[in-house]
């Protein structure tokens, strides 16, 4: 891929990353989130990481956060973490460190407070939690 078109993908991604901030989608989930975990949700919409992570942490462009927490990471480069708080924390901080296999599109760098990040690392971890009620 060109430059000019990482560039125009970036430009659409950071357009509807706005967009859905702004509408702040419909504020259900469909995991039962506590208060901090539901901060973690309005703040990944507001930062604009449902843009690419889905508005539900589903995936789209970028990987899904719902099953991540705890799961294996296979990276481009053939290594494996597993995605614990401290992998999380580095994603989003240092979001080019490591890639996931599979993801092309380049994160970019966001600017989060300590409260924004643990908000959001909450929020991942509580989409990886079993619905109460369901078989093992």
């Amino acid at each position: 891929m060109t430059p000019l078109r990482i560039v125009a993908s970036l430009t659409a991604v950071m357009a509807v990353s706005v967009g859905l901030a702004a509408c702040g989608g419909d504020g259900e989930s469909a995991v039962q989130l506590s208060p901090a975990g539901a901060l973690g949700r309005d703040t990944a919409l507001q930062k604009g990481c449902a843009a690419c992570h889905g508005t539900e942490g589903e995936g789209r462009v970028g990987p899904a956060f719902q099953g991540l927490f705890g799961s294996t990471v296979s990276f481009q480069d053939g290594t494996t973490a597993i995605a614990d708080e401290a992998y999380i924390v580095e994603s989003i901080l240092e979001p080019n460190a490591k890639k996931v296999e599979g993801y092309a599109l380049p994160m970019p760098q966001t600017n989060l407070t300590d409260e924004e990040l643990a908000s959001i690392v909450e929020y991942i971890r509580e989409l990886a939690a079993p619905a109460e009620g369901a078989a093992p």
